[in-house]
């Protein structure tokens, strides 16, 4: 299937005359990049493996030329289901080289997500390791392979179980591509699914000028340049990993340091040895950093900013990130919307405990009340954000984009917010019904619709709790079929034979004789939470 979405005519009248949106794609700028920077480092990973930047125009007009062989072309998607490898900047160029779509794919999805996931984009092209971590990911494309309308060209990284596919190292062997295709700056550049409130991810499609705005107004907000080098832990198949790990450093012409499995220790380690000058990642990603740093007496004096997102972040871990020399910049945003608030460098350290960051340049923010209208500074309301970064719509799904994007180009979040006269942004809650865990998106009705399949389960509410270090946790609260009961491993069981990924999984179960409902039966799910919460802190 080939996306072929475009931006509104109202959006692109607006971007174009306040000079937001220009003319070169992803691609084209990724090339200007390799033309000034040929022999510097471009990506370097954990296990030692790095590439310049002259290394990466090969290795990528060479793969080009394997998924061009194997009829990928412009508009197609290519699935990146990774981790933190430095082949994935080599699958990014080389997909933009193409005028190809790349849909990154984080690794912690199951094959039931994959599965889902390649069929919305028609995947043509799909690129995995053998193994990972506990993953063998070559059993998860042989056991759906007969599902798959598309059936894709395979790549692998490393050795699995199952004998499909071309090798990485054969598929970047071959002839170089005859002559780049790099799309238009409005025709699409990603997909990237996200977990809402609904029961199934959503294909957030963005262009190559949504993409390219929002990264370079964070650039130069933070004052980021070619001489800096990123550290990423995060998922780069995720957005904030893809987005600021991999294409703001393509586009700056700096250096990016990827670390696949993430422990306090080894970050600090390899932030080290990189002399990274900034990095980001969840809550909990700053937790261990700043407790591996504080336990070795260790400092990063090259290190100028800790970006923290994705759950609240206490005052007392950004206080003790100071302490070792680690200043902490809060930061917000969506995969609609990446990121469109941010601490600035110059704002008083407590901004990182006390808002999500201020607007970006170009970037507008609101707090509205239901009917749509903007509410005064300091009044709570859902938060609404349009810009030149802002997605234009979610893949094959007209109604779902238009609840979400109005015509003005305004994009509803489902964050409950208050804004300030100063455009910062402080969330304080969640319309969505989504749990987030350790900055990772779980829409509680899709574990629950598959719970709930269960011979013995009669009714099924998943609900987020509170978590120290990963914000939140699934909670699955459980009324059983008369006569029946369900245990704590047999609903994993259940839950991991069917696809979930693991760190959707409930950590808790709690069985119920009832649960509580409005009179119109609607479960009550603040009152799961609080008494959930109330019985966790008893």
């Amino acid at each position: 299937m080939t996306i072929h979405m475009k931006p509104s005519r109202e959006a692109l009248a607006r971007h174009y005359a306040a000079g937001h949106w220009q003319e070169n794609s992803l691609g084209q700028l990724i090339a200007a990049s390799v033309e000034r920077h040929a022999d510097k480092l471009a990506v370097e990973d954990a296990s030692g493996q790095s590439i310049t930047y002259r290394e990466l125009e090969d290795l990528a007009s060479r793969f080009a030329g394997f998924l061009a062989a194997q009829g990928v072309g412009a508009g197609d998607v290519v699935t990146m289901h990774l981790p933190n490898w430095w082949q994935t900047v080599v699958v990014t160029y080389a997909s933009f080289k193409l005028g190809a779509v790349i849909n990154p794919l984080p690794p912690t999805y199951g094959w039931k997500d994959l599965a889902f996931v390649m069929n919305k984009c028609g995947a043509k092209a799909v690129v995995v390791p053998g193994r990972f971590r506990s993953a063998d990911y070559t059993e998860h494309l042989d056991r759906i392979h007969d599902e798959l309308v598309v059936k894709p060209a395979i790549v692998v990284i490393g050795e699995g179980n199952a004998a499909l596919g071309t090798p990485f190292a054969e598929a970047v062997a071959g002839a170089r591509l005859a002559n780049d295709h790099y799309a238009a700056a409005d025709e699409p550049a990603l997909v990237l699914f996200t977990s809402g409130s609904e029961s199934k991810p959503k294909g957030v499609v963005h262009t190559h000028n949504t993409a390219i705005y929002g990264e370079r107004a964070l650039a130069q907000t933070l004052r980021l340049t070619d001489r800096d080098i990123c550290f990423m832990a995060s998922p780069v198949s995720h957005t904030s990993g893809f987005m600021h790990g991999i294409l703001m450093t393509l586009l700056l012409g700096s250096t990016v340091s990827l670390l696949d499995v993430f422990s306090g220790e080894d970050a600090l380690a390899q932030m080290a040895s990189s002399r990274a000058t900034w990095t980001m990642g969840a809550t909990p990603f700053l937790g261990d950093v700043v407790e591996a740093m504080e336990k070795s007496g260790r400092r990063l004096p090259d290190l100028r900013y800790f970006l923290c997102g994705g759950a609240p972040i206490p005052e007392v871990v950004v206080r003790r990130a100071l302490a070792v020399g680690v200043r902490v910049l809060s930061i917000y945003g969506s995969t609609e919307s990446p990121p469109h608030t941010v601490t600035w460098p110059d704002d008083p350290v407590e901004c990182a405990w006390l808002a999500d960051g201020r607007t970006l340049p170009g970037i507008e923010v609101r707090a509205a009340d239901e009917n749509g209208r903007a509410l005064g500074p300091g009044e709570e309301g859902e938060q609404w954000s349009r810009g030149p970064n802002t997605f234009i719509g979610y893949l094959d799904e007209p109604e779902l984009t238009a609840r979400s994007l109005d015509a003005e180009g305004w994009y509803r979040s489902g964050d409950l917010a208050q804004v300030g006269a100063d455009g910062s942004v402080r969330i304080v809650g969640r319309i969505k019904d989504m749990i987030i865990r350790g900055g990772q998106n779980i829409s509680a009705r899709e574990v629950e619709d598959i719970l709930l399949e269960h011979p013995a389960c009669q009714t099924v509410s998943v609900v987020g709790i509170p978590h120290p270090r990963l914000g939140e946790t699934c909670a699955a609260v459980v009324v059983c079929q008369p006569g029946q009961r369900l245990d704590f491993e047999d609903m994993k069981r259940f839950l991991i034979d069917r696809g979930v990924a693991r760190f959707k999984l409930p950590e808790k179960l709690v069985l119920r004789e009832a649960v509580p409902t409005t009179p119109s039966g609607k479960i009550q799910k603040f009152k799961l939470r609080q008494e959930l919460k109330d019985l966790m802190e008893s």
